[in-house]
């Protein structure tokens, strides 16, 4: 077994947490790959891969997973193109991918349940718990208006979404916390956002109208612990559809219990479909900005599409 842990190169408490990582895993010599930049996680798993690293430990948040997720399928691509069938899904399930929750927002370790100390981790490693997950593929137009393909492993959403994403990147306050700076994210957004009409179009289920938010989700969790797909699995080969409609923030809040502890909202605004794939389209000029795994992409159109059981996970 070769392991290889990639790490955000700025990260709190980054020479504790190799340190750590070195004791725990030291009968395996783990090798260490330090971030230097954003979209550096996708280079570096590409990387670990071609050096023979057949356990791949990603420590960070969803972006960070995300990143990495994308560099591992990336190593192993045949076809040409950026369809899904253009890579070795065999070879791709052979590489046992894991994670360690150490980011802003860590959503999907939440959904796997991803236990937060080192010793854990190396128990699961040591005793071979993983199982195939899901994982989808969406096309999208990057904000230079190029159409792109990329992979997600918990949620992609339209909508208020990616306008949340964007006030963390450029107000994220480290001082105040992750709790903090999500709820003024998320709520500054609800109060402010104008709503759009989308058109979408899944495999067994068409649906129009005002959105705050559209949500696909693959996991349960996202936007720091809100559990906005109860129904979500990983293994299941299909998306839980949340459609938020014209709701206020008053709506919000009075859900907010609800939402944190994953249970469905009985609100006439708020919808849950059930499919394997879907399209979603503006019905008006304005564009509708993407949230993929905790990170701004681009804007819809956008076609989703889950594949199943693709991904060898630690959990």
């Amino acid at each position: 077994m070769k392991i290889a842990f990639l790490i955000n190169g700025s990260a709190k408490g980054l020479n504790k947490l190799t340190q750590d990582i070195q004791t725990t895993f030291k009968e395996y010599e783990p090798n260490i790959f330090l971030t230097e930049r954003e979209g550096h996680n996708t280079e570096l798993a590409q990387t670990a891969v071609t050096r023979g690293y057949d356990t791949i430990i990603i420590c960070g948040g969803d972006g960070s997973l995300n990143e990495g997720i994308n560099g591992i399928i990336q190593a192993f691509k045949t076809g040409v193109g950026d369809a899904h069938e253009a890579y070795n899904w065999s070879q791709i399930s052979k590489i046992k991918v894991g994670v360690f929750p150490y980011g802003s927002g860590n959503d999907f370790s939440k959904t796997v349940q991803i236990p937060r100390e080192l010793n854990d981790l190396k128990g699961l490693i040591q005793q071979q718990h993983t199982q195939l997950i899901d994982i989808g593929w969406a096309s999208f137009f990057s904000a230079a208006n190029e159409l792109k393909h990329r992979f997600f492993i918990n949620i992609t959403d339209v909508g208020m979404g990616g306008e949340t994403v964007l006030k963390l990147q450029n107000k994220f306050t480290r001082k105040l916390g992750a709790d903090i700076n999500y709820f003024w994210a998320i709520t500054s957004t609800i109060a402010t956002y104008t709503k759009v009409n989308v058109r979408a179009v899944g495999s067994n289920f068409t649906w129009e109208g005002k959105i705050m938010n559209f949500v696909v989700a693959n996991g349960k969790y996202f936007g720091n612990g809100l559990g906005v797909a109860p129904e979500a699995s990983v293994t299941d080969g299909q998306f839980e559809i949340v459609v938020v409609g014209d709701i206020s923030l008053m709506d919000y809040l009075k859900n907010l219990k609800k939402i944190k502890e994953s249970q469905k909202i009985n609100h006439p605004e708020v919808h849950y479909f059930r499919t394997d794939s879907v399209q979603i389209e503006s019905l008006e000029a304005n564009n509708i900005s993407i949230d993929m795994d905790g990170e701004f992409i681009g804007f819809a159109p956008m076609t989703l599409i889950n594949l199943p059981q693709k991904i060898r996970f630690i959990c």
